[in-house]
């Protein structure tokens, strides 16, 4: 690590309290021009906002960044760029350490981060004076994963090696996790893929695992706009990952920052356009009782025409990040869903119907006040329309989420979600399932199944639902397999398979 060439004490976040006597000396301040002066007034006009948002800042997010190539002004006149740190120290006081330009480039490794915390450094990032060039770069290792060949030791040693030499690349040591095997950082855009596909070799050889199944996958997008709006930056962010993991379809592909927002303005306008056309139904999978051989309610996913093929939103666009077209499409679909339920034979409409609900909706205020009146309009019982909701934030933590969901419930529509674990959690936060359904998540039964005692750990699960009056049900259980590990397991409810997973399944 570089020496630091001299040294800023702030006091109430951006009044200069003292220098060190290098920087009076190397920039020919003496402490009367300087103390509880503005720091801002050391750098030129057009800096000015950058430095107050970062100076504003109480995250520590950007504690181990640098920022490169920093204008100070100097007494005499004129600027000399230095590369810059703050640091926090106690009581309020921070300290600005100033290095020669590429001096300091050894990073300081952190703790690999989760996702969201990782999206929040990049905003914060993005919002300081930092001025390098800069790529999000994301990386996959398939080797990771749970049906890997690895057993689990070697995948958490192989981890541990892969995400120390992603820190030592990433701007401020922050990686973050985009699943459980994809990373995100961000570069300097200078990330070369054939050379990290050279140090994965190296850590297959010091691990004594074969070279051929550590296998990489990586993308660089170039961050072309730093003054993008945080919400739009995160949509960009979370459309990025949802591409590179192949769970969203976009032709714009991931080259810079604005190709993506293009992507997403094309994609969102798919949407609405077939929206506004009415190009758009619910598509149904029956749930059914494998024991008693019938069908008990159905699933109902809302659909639309995107140029021609009736696909899922979700499939070209992260719907929970754009709440108020997730609230359009839901609205739209469950009118037709709970309009056309009146049109059955009875002995059909007696079974329920839960409609595939984007969680951004469920806490929108908009959504009761329409479900309600729907309701009212066609004379249909709450009891008879459920929603699944996908990707609740855990129990423990409670919320808009579970606090939305509890209301749905209280008022009589039956719920179904995929927190499976969370019985153990907090079973007396489950009430408002009770009824309703709770799914196993296919790669969270395959992982158990795959430990000595998973069996077990899942049967009691199982039973701590039940005795909470909450049915367990199996989705899209691609093999032969998992099937039979269901029907060991007692869950006799499942849902029928999707045809694309049959589709997964065949290839």
């Amino acid at each position: 690590m570089g020496s630091v060439e001299f040294s800023l004490y702030l006091v109430k976040d951006s009044l200069i309290d003292r220098a060190d006597d290098r920087f009076k000396a190397i920039m020919r301040w003496k402490d009367v021009d300087l103390f509880r002066q503005p720091l801002s007034f050391l750098f030129p006009a057009d800096a000015h906002g950058r430095v107050e948002k970062l100076l504003k800042s109480k995250s520590k997010l950007l504690a181990e960044v640098t920022f490169p190539r920093v204008p100070i002004r100097v007494k005499t006149g004129g600027y000399v760029n230095f590369d810059m740190k703050m640091l926090e120290l106690d009581d309020g006081v921070r300290r600005l350490d100033f290095y020669l330009p590429g001096a300091n480039d050894n990073v300081v490794a952190t703790e690999t981060t989760d996702m969201y915390s990782f999206f929040n450094f990049v905003e914060e990032l993005l919002s300081s004076p930092y001025d390098g060039d800069m790529a999000l770069t994301m990386v996959d290792v398939g080797a990771l994963r749970d049906v890997s060949t690895l057993s689990d030791d070697e995948k958490e040693s192989a981890r541990a090696e892969i995400e120390k030499g992603l820190e030592a690349k990433a701007v401020g040591g922050k990686v973050g996790k985009l699943d459980d095997a994809s990373y995100g950082l961000i570069t300097k855009g200078d990330f070369d893929e054939k050379a990290f596909e050279r140090e994965i070799q190296l850590v297959a050889e010091k691990l004594n695992l074969d070279p051929s199944v550590l296998s990489v996958r990586s993308v660089n997008v170039e961050i072309d706009d730093t003054d993008l709006p945080p919400e739009q930056l995160k949509q960009a962010l979370s459309h990025s990952r949802g591409v590179f993991l192949g769970e969203i379809e976009d032709e714009h592909g991931l080259n810079s920052l604005t190709g993506v927002i293009d992507g997403i303005a094309h994609n969102r306008g798919l949407i609405e356009r077939a929206l506004k056309k009415y190009q758009y139904r619910t598509s149904a999978r029956l749930v059914s009782d494998n024991v008693a051989s019938i069908s008990v309610s159905q699933l109902q996913q809302g659909k639309v025409n995107l140029e021609g093929k009736i696909r899922l939103p979700n499939e070209i666009l992260v719907m929970a990040d754009h709440p108020d077209l997730a609230l359009q499409h839901d609205v739209a679909q469950l009118d037709d869903l709970i309009r056309l339920r009146g049109k059955r034979q009875p002995d059909e409409r007696a079974k329920p119907d839960f409609y595939e609900l984007c969680r951004s909706t469920l806490i929108q205020e908009a959504f009761a006040k329409k479900l309600e009146a729907m309701l009212r309009q066609y004379g249909e019982p709450p009891e008879l329309v459920g929603f699944r909701v996908m990707g609740m934030p855990p129990v423990k933590r409670g919320g808009l989420h579970w606090e939305a969901l509890n209301d749905l419930a209280a008022k009589g529509h039956p719920i179904w979600i995929d927190r499976f674990g969370d019985a153990v959690l907090a079973p007396e936060d489950m009430g408002c399932l009770k009824n309703g359904y709770v799914e196993i998540p296919r790669k969270l039964m395959k992982t158990l199944a795959a430990h000595f005692d998973g069996k077990e750990l899942m049967g009691k699960l199982i039973k701590t639902w039940r005795a909470l009056g909450v049915v367990v049900l199996s989705v899209d259980l691609l093999d032969y397999e998992m099937k039979t590990i269901a029907q060991e397991l007692g869950i006799s409810v499942s849902v029928e398979d999707a045809p694309e997973a049959a589709e997964e399944l065949a290839s």
